[in-house]
């Protein structure tokens, strides 16, 4: 497996944050496009019954899944390395997600990064040895 074409877990996120925001965006052209034709207009509409109300949830989950499967596919995003298909597959499933879910990630992923450094401070000013100037210790 070639290292350089598979992303980490921050850089996924990262990646993954910036899809969910541009299929959200491209979905509300969309919507301001073409939310004046009927079909269209109910896929944007809150439905009063819950049944519908999860049909065109589900609608629009499969909508923000094409239209993050093409971005995917056309910046060929590396999430399986030497698949491509399957990497922009799973990235619009990902992406359909939402960003604020990709936000909320990316905010899980800092809050651990900044405990990890937290504890490497600790961890050096534990184990730093004592100044000595001719034989005797020096207090800091």
């Amino acid at each position: 497996m070639n290292p350089g074409a598979f992303m980490g877990l921050t850089n996924l996120v990262a990646v993954m944050v910036a899809l969910s925001v541009a299929v959200e965006r491209v979905v509300e052209i969309f919507k301001s496009m073409c939310g004046s034709l009927p079909v269209i207009r109910l896929l944007f509409t809150p439905s009063a019954t819950r049944w519908k109300e999860n049909l065109r949830c589900g609608c629009l989950y499969l909508l923000s899944a094409a239209v993050g499967g093409v971005i995917a596919w056309n910046t060929h995003i590396p999430i399986i390395a030497g698949r491509p298909r399957a990497s922009a597959t799973l990235a619009a499933l990902l992406a359909s997600g939402g960003s604020s879910f990709w936000n909320q990630a990316l905010d899980i992923i800092q809050a651990a990064k900044i405990q990890k450094e937290q504890v490497a401070v600790n961890l050096v000013r534990v184990a730093a040895p004592a100044a000595v100037i001719a034989g005797m210790p020096v207090e800091p």
